[in-house]
């Protein structure tokens, strides 16, 4: 089971040279709104990611909306409520893209790894289930702008993390894959509470 503690010293490694982007989301209609002049990619890799964060997003929304009634629930002391998973990954969506260097909204910069470990928190306090499925909605804004905004011709390019070389690509697949890796622990949070997700045809 993912504590707090050390889902936080993951995040750790991301913090590249620059601004470090999490605050408390701006609303999903103002992401959207600085998002809409950038053309939907109809091939390649970039079609591939929007079309998965699409349905992330459908996942996400329809498991928030089913467990409205159990946002306080945690499965352990020190680990993550289901209410803080989820803005977990509002603050994550809008903190990871800064690994392929796309700047944050206006607003969300702050001066130290401590600051915006301190931010992080503040989101992950949030527990009005209005706020949080608008902070949702805005952090998949964002991660679908930061896709949108890696040209294909840049995904080879150079980028440091974890310490290591990597590419643009790699940092847009860790983008992705920190979703998956929370939806697949939402699940189980669901399933812990009799809730079962939306998408289960199966029950």
């Amino acid at each position: 089971m993912q504590t707090r503690r050390g889902t936080l010293g993951r995040l750790a490694s991301l913090v590249i040279a620059g601004a470090l982007t999490i605050a408390v989301p701006a609303t999903a209609q103002q992401h959207e709104h600085a998002h809409e002049d950038m053309a939907m990619p109809s091939s390649g890799m970039h079609a591939a990611l929007l079309a998965d964060l699409e349905v992330l997003e459908q996942k996400y929304t329809g498991l928030a909306e089913a467990m409205v009634e159990h946002f306080a629930w945690r499965p352990a002391e020190g680990v993550r409520s289901v209410s803080e998973v989820f803005m977990h990954i509002a603050g994550a969506n809008h903190y990871v893209p800064t690994l392929v260097g796309v700047a944050p909204p206006e607003g969300m910069e702050v001066a130290s790894l401590e600051e915006a470990f301190g931010r992080m928190g503040e989101m992950e306090g949030i527990t009005d289930p209005a706020e949080v499925m608008e902070g949702m909605s805005a952090g998949f804004a964002h991660a679908r702008h930061a896709i949108k905004s890696v040209p294909e011709e840049a995904l080879d390019d150079p980028i440091d993390m974890f310490g290591q070389q990597a590419t643009k690509r790699a940092g847009l697949i860790l983008l992705m894959t920190h979703m998956h890796e929370h939806l697949g622990q939402m699940v189980a949070y669901a399933r812990m509470n009799g809730v079962t997700p939306p998408w289960s045809a199966g029950g």
